[in-house]
């Protein structure tokens, strides 16, 4: 009995260690605190619901709770992420890491100054300072050093500028420019690109919506701005995989890579040479600014998200070179109310269209076989559809409240037709459904047109197809 008792005590104790050291969390002016493991020290945490600091904020080397000192050791993950009302911070001597996004979307951020004390900072820690005119790291710190007063974090052991803003001018001997250095620095119109660079990271200029300018010095071994593109080109596989919106896209350009234009929202119109075989996962991602694209026969394939949220687009012509539409390729192009997929396709991919609010009528080909789930959720302005007579795969929720479709001419069998789930909810009980007459029996009985079995009146034959009314 003693050693059960004994062991329910040490469970208490086990228990209440574990709610102290991890569990506790306080705010001092203003700012809100959690204890650390070590139930020693402390991290900014942010700040409290519906209370965003502003203005100047002096982070204090140690703060007190409960009668208990504890010194401030970081800043957390996003602790202060989109106070835009934020203009200064001053870090003290005591923090050693700096969380991912720590300070992210703080665009009234003017300056900030790392300590020497600091030797942690996470990706993305000063994302969106569309403000930031100054970034200087203390003499002295042992991973981190902004030399030639460059204005940028850099990485002192591998040359990485991982941390850049609109003033920044990137030093000779920095070799790597690391992944969202300057992600939505939207105050930077120009960047130059020393010949000592060879790596640059995923996103390090996306959302630069300002940039106007991108060179690259001659001599670099990896990258080029050929023919004044205004644009980083990977030499050896002649892949833009950084573009402005004043990029003029090379005829020897083979490849526009991932995330090239990401969020570049300053860009109204781009013409793609015929030498561009490939355009990459999130090319042109939230290029709202983007009304006219000519896409050449010479692209075999669009990757995924690559003109996803250009609003802007009005309408598009997909090449009869391409055989797939990827995962959200157009997904969120509100602006889009014409669309052209070609008999070269078979596939259309996950919400492919989803949210395409603004077409009217669509046709998918009969080389189609497969529209992905959700592929055109949401176009709530589509009132006609045409599906081809090789589809026999309609995706989850692939029409879903597209309540404004009325008519549905469709030519697959449906008995090898596999439909997922309310592949057309929300698509107005009083539309009409054409089918060829051969394969009426089919549509009425298909357990996979389930969305469509409730008829209600005559049959009336109209011409070569059937009319049902629901």
């Amino acid at each position: 009995m003693k050693t059960f008792h004994k062991v329910l005590f040490v469970l208490a104790i086990l228990i209440a260690n574990c709610i102290s050291a991890s569990a506790i969390e306080f705010t001092v002016d203003g700012v809100r605190y959690s204890v650390n493991d070590d139930n020693t020290t402390v991290t900014v945490a942010g700040y409290p619901s519906g209370s965003k600091p502003t203005g100047n904020l002096t982070i204090p080397e140690s703060v007190t709770y409960g009668g208990i000192s504890y010194p401030v050791t970081s800043i957390g993950d996003e602790a202060f992420g989109s106070c835009r009302g934020l203009t200064s911070v001053t870090i003290p001597n005591s923090v050693t890491s700096i969380g991912y996004y720590a300070f992210s979307d703080c665009s009234g951020l003017t300056s900030v100054t790392i300590p020497n004390s600091v030797t942690s900072i996470g990706s993305g820690a000063f994302d969106a300072c569309s403000g930031l005119t100054s970034i200087k790291v203390e003499s002295g710190n042992s991973v981190y050093d902004s030399r030639e007063n460059c204005n940028a974090i850099i990485k002192t052991a591998t040359n990485t500028l991982i941390s850049g803003c609109k003033n920044t001018i990137i030093p000779k001997s920095v070799t790597s420019i690391g992944k969202y250095a300057f992600q939505y620095c939207s105050g930077l119109t120009s960047v130059t690109i020393p010949n000592s660079v060879t790596s640059i990271g995923d996103r390090a200029f996306g959302g630069c919506s300002g940039l106007t300018s991108i060179k690259v010095e001659s001599g670099n071994s990896v990258y080029d701005s050929r023919e004044n593109c205004n644009a980083i080109i990977e030499t050896a596989t002649n892949t833009l995989i950084s573009g402005c919106k004043n990029t003029i896209i090379s005829n020897s350009v083979t490849s526009i890579g991932n995330e090239a234009f990401w969020g570049c929202s300053g860009l109204t119109s781009v013409t793609i040479p015929n030498s561009v075989t490939s355009i990459g996962d999130w090319a042109f991602y939230g290029c709202f600014g983007l009304t006219s694209i000519t896409i050449p026969n010479s692209v075999t394939s669009i990757g995924e998200n690559a003109f996803s949220g250009c609003s802007g687009l009005t309408s598009v012509t997909i090449p009869k070179s391409i055989t797939s539409i990827g995962y959200y390729a157009f997904s969120g192009c509100s602006g889009l109310t014409s669309v052209t997929i070609p008999n070269s396709v078979t596939s259309i991919g996950n919400f492919a269209f989803s949210g395409c609010s603004g077409l009217t009528s669509v046709t998918i080909p009969n080389s189609v076989t497969s529209i992905g789930d959700w592929a055109f959720n949401r176009c709530t302005g589509l009132t006609s559809l045409t599906i081809g007579n090789s589809v026999t795969e309609i995706g989850i929720e692939a029409f879903c409240d597209c309540r404004g479709l009325t008519r549905i001419d469709a030519y697959p069998n449906p008995e090898k037709v596999s439909t997922g789930w309310d592949a057309f909810l929300g698509v107005p009980k009083d539309g009409t459904l054409h089918v060829l007459p051969k394969y009426l029996s089919a549509y009425r009985t298909a357990s996979q047109w389930k969305d469509f079995t409730n008829i209600k009146g005559d049959l009336t034959e109209i011409g070569a197809s059937t009319s049902m009314e629901r």
